[in-house]
């Protein structure tokens, strides 16, 4: 049990902010929150949740967790104390956990919490892939990573662009970005998506605002209903919830692609320039920041996107733009009829060896296609060294 404060409030957690079971063979749905330690009003959301179903003594048609990240960040009010616990699912993380040799004295601290965090949800990634040859007893699974931004922002979903996270995404009232996992690396959504189920990160709202908790709330009740765990009528207030997001978003609905990213190094002295927002248009050549080697300027037009304002950050900025609903159409088209198996008939391009699921396209010959036709067919970039570029598609993948 640790103890972290809110505004002047002090509040209690464990690992298990709860696990409330219903009907057997319903869809599971999972929330991580706190996995940044200075974002703790998806821990409050969460346990004023449970203890509203507690309460109201609600009957779930599947199973509902909720989980704690950082649990030592959060008691120190820090993102993180060696490592952001957000950026190390990865290979080097599964040998470890899956090679107790490698659990050596020495690994940073958020090894231990991703260890605990993970010892709960394996054995569901376990009965979800064992049930996917089993039609009769299979269900889904759903992961939901809640966070805030160090900046003012209207609520947003981000997911990795897959068919399934579409779908699911698209059912809330809130803009949803896609293409963030192909800038960073190790975080716990990836990790998660390449078991198979769905999963998506929620933003509610500024850190310390208030109001990032009531989103929190109404964003879980949304995502329930969603997933199928609850019904619309036992959620008392649900048409406050789908406004009150509905009222945050304002204009800002639909799906934008992340096209650019300001990663930084520790020497950098990054400084974001004050004003901006998520979403914030802006044309190219604006003034976005300062390090030490003089201003940021925008290379290209679009929205700004996660502007850090605050200490500690791997990422300066993105730049965003809008997807028209007529790329997302043909994207869906597109790879529900395999379209990808024709890429592989084109002069430059050919199915890696090392890794089948993805496509090596030699961009001296295949000059005329763009990164964003692989990007409508669900392909991301995992490496691009400029002549040569690796993409891989997780649908694919998992098969």
């Amino acid at each position: 049990m640790i103890r972290f404060g809110v505004a002047g409030q002090q509040f209690e957690t464990e690992r298990l902010i709860g696990d409330r079971r219903g009907l057997s063979g319903g869809p599971t749905l999972v929330f991580v929150a706190g996995i940044h330690g200075n974002e703790p009003s998806g821990v409050i959301a969460l346990q004023r949740v449970f203890q509203d179903l507690d309460r109201r003594e609600v009957s779930l048609q599947g199973r509902l967790l909720g989980l704690v990240g950082n649990l030592e960040a959060l008691a120190q009010h820090r993102r993180y104390l060696s490592r952001d616990l957000n950026r190390i699912w990865d290979q080097d993380f599964s040998r470890q956990y899956y090679d107790a040799t490698q659990r050596a004295p020495g690994l940073p601290e958020e090894f231990r919490e991703a260890t605990e965090i993970f010892d709960v949800i394996e054995p569901l990634l376990k009965r979800y892939s064992q049930s996917l040859g089993d039609p009769a007893n299979h269900s889904k699974l759903y992961f939901v990573d809640l966070h805030t931004t160090s900046a003012p922002t209207v609520p947003f979903i981000a997911i990795n662009d897959q068919l399934d996270n579409r779908n699911f995404a698209l059912q809330f009232p809130v803009p949803t970005v896609l293409g963030i996992e192909e800038y960073l690396q190790g975080p716990l959504l990836s990790y998660l998506n390449d078991f198979g189920p769905v999963a998506m990160a929620f933003e509610a709202g500024q850190h310390d605002d208030p109001k990032s908790i009531d989103v929190h709330v109404a964003f879980i009740y949304l995502a329930m209903l969603a997933a199928g765990i609850v019904r619309a009528e036992q959620i008392p207030d649900l048409v406050q919830h789908r406004r009150l997001l509905q009222d945050c978003g304002g204009e800002q609905q639909g799906i934008v692609e992340v096209v650019y990213r300001r990663g930084l190094a520790l020497d950098d002295n990054f400084v974001m320039e004050p004003g901006f927002t998520n979403f914030h248009p802006i044309q190219k050549g604006a003034l976005l920041a300062q390090d030490r080697r003089g201003p940021i300027r925008a290379d290209r037009a679009g929205q700004i996107f996660m502007p850090l304002y605050q200490a500690v950050g791997e990422d300066g900025f993105f730049i965003v733009r809008k997807v028209p609903r007529w790329a997302l159409l043909l994207s869906s088209l597109l790879r529900r009829v395999n379209f990808e198996t024709i890429l592989t008939l084109l002069p430059g391009i050919s199915r890696s060896q090392l890794q089948p699921e993805a496509l090596v396209v030699d961009r001296r010959i295949a000059r005329f296609l763009a990164v964003q036709l692989f990007h409508l067919l669900g392909y991301r970039r995992k490496r691009d060294d400029g002549n040569v570029m690796i993409v891989s598609r997780r649908e694919i993948q998992r098969t």
